[in-house]
């Protein structure tokens, strides 16, 4: 028997109805998104607390938080370089509820420095913002000879591989920014690794090491007090903390650029209007001149980046920090 018209108008009714509800259920396509945020946002911070990632990520936390009408909850998941936090995000809902605090190390150097990363830095991730960049500096003992790049340049050719350099943490986004100098520079000069900052700044003060690479917020009180002396940093442009120090890209090595930079990430696929939302609310606390002034005391460089270009500059950080990974021979597995 041949179906009635009523019957083949009521299975393509109940299709069409099967085909909407399944529409509204996928993930990032409900009206969830035009709500959002309608409950707490959690933030990972990838490594321990009470670190300059750590602090920075609870005061954009705070802020943004009440920009958006929501409380943000940092919950720090420290362990393999950040992969620990960054794989439990890339594994969450795309719905804006569970964010990261990406890093150099996160999205841009881990992949060329380990031979397996539990998460996918390229596609396994929605890139919101950038919301902070952090030069390195280049810095020699007070009682130094050497007092500008050039001089520790020319002092490292004529004595090939004898130099030696602190590297803070092998694989830090310092210790790339160390190995990209070498290379552009063309100089050898002997690494001694170092767990942290700490013992690698007492030797150096205690002029066992000739020079070292290292966050300016991390050496800016040596600087101040005249312990250490900077003679150049790492940014495409002079940084606010060290005005009179030019940089490595005006000492000769025009567009050398190595910052290390923390930023805001989902899951890969989420909506794009949660995506604005998010962007918008950290573009107008950063436009604040309490937050800015606040960042500053703390020696943050803040800095804030739409999703597009933000997208473009990962992809330009993948290019740079693999090519020094690989020519440095750098492995931490």
């Amino acid at each position: 028997m041949k179906p009635t018209l009523t019957c083949l108008l009521r299975l393509a009714t109940g299709a069409a109805l099967a085909a909407l509800a399944a529409l509204m259920a996928a993930p990032g396509l409900s009206s969830a998104a035009d709500t959002y945020p309608d409950h707490a946002i959690r933030l990972i911070v990838p490594f321990a607390a009470g670190g300059g990632t750590d602090i920075m990520a609870r005061i954009i936390a705070q802020d943004v938080g009440k920009e958006l009408g929501q409380t943000i909850v940092v919950e720090n998941r420290p362990g393999a370089g950040g992969g620990i936090g960054a794989a439990f995000v890339g594994q969450s809902r795309p719905d804006g509820y569970t964010l990261l605090v990406g890093s150099t190390g996160t999205h841009s150097a881990n992949m060329f420095l380990y031979s397996r990363l539990p998460y996918d830095p390229v596609g396994g991730f929605t890139p919101i913002s950038v919301l902070a960049t952090f030069d390195n500096v280049v810095v020699v003992p007070k009682a130094s000879k050497t007092h500008t790049l050039k001089e520790l340049i020319d002092s490292a050719r004529q004595n090939a591989g004898k130099l030696s350099y602190g590297v803070t943490t092998v694989g830090s986004s310092s210790h790339l920014a160390a190995e990209k100098f070498k290379r552009d520079a063309g100089i050898e000069a002997s690494a001694v690794p170092y767990n942290g900052s700490g013992q690698a700044t007492t030797d150096l003060l205690a002029g066992r090491l000739d020079f070292m690479l290292d966050l300016v917020g991390t050496q800016i009180g040596n600087i101040k007090s005249e312990r250490l002396r900077p003679i150049a940093t790492t940014g495409l442009k002079r940084n606010a903390l060290l005005p009179k120090v030019p940089t490595i890209a005006e000492s000769g090595y025009p567009g050398f650029s190595a910052v290390g930079w923390i930023g805001l990430f989902g899951p890969a696929n989420m909506p794009r209007s949660t995506v604005d939302k998010l962007y918008k609310a950290i573009d107008k606390v950063y436009a604040s001149p309490d937050f800015q002034a606040n960042m500053r005391a703390r020696s943050f460089d803040i800095a804030q980046m739409p999703p597009g270009e933000f997208t473009r500059f990962l992809a330009s950080e993948r290019e740079k920090w693999g090519s020094v990974v690989r020519e440095a021979h750098i492995k931490l597995d």
